[in-house]
């Protein structure tokens, strides 16, 4: 069962970044950033969608402690909170740690 589970998510994740890519290049978007440094878009993006990037590094750090919440039986609250005050990626080497000593 946990087969199908993966190949399942495998093919939406799949079929979902396909019509994300496909959907971009109909767009006209990548003409707008013609002659533009990664710099120069990273600086329109924070100074234009700041909102957007803090939502959406909360909404990360919430889906990695869901999951480390359901793998390695850890607090919600606390993996959330270690989460957004340092990264995402430094709960993991967290828990690699605690495993370690166990």
């Amino acid at each position: 069962m946990e087969k199908k589970d993966r190949t399942l998510s495998s093919i939406i994740i799949l079929l979902t970044l396909g019509l994300m890519f496909y959907a971009l290049s109909i767009s006209g978007a990548s003409n707008a950033l013609e002659g533009k440094t990664v710099k120069d878009i990273m600086i329109y993006l924070i100074d234009n969608y700041l909102d957007l990037i803090l939502m959406s590094y909360v909404f990360i750090c919430f889906q990695i402690a869901g999951y480390v919440e359901l793998k390695y039986k850890q607090d919600f609250i606390t993996i959330s909170l270690l989460s957004i005050i340092f990264t995402p990626l430094s709960v993991f080497f967290i828990l690699q740690n605690e495993v370690e000593d166990d």
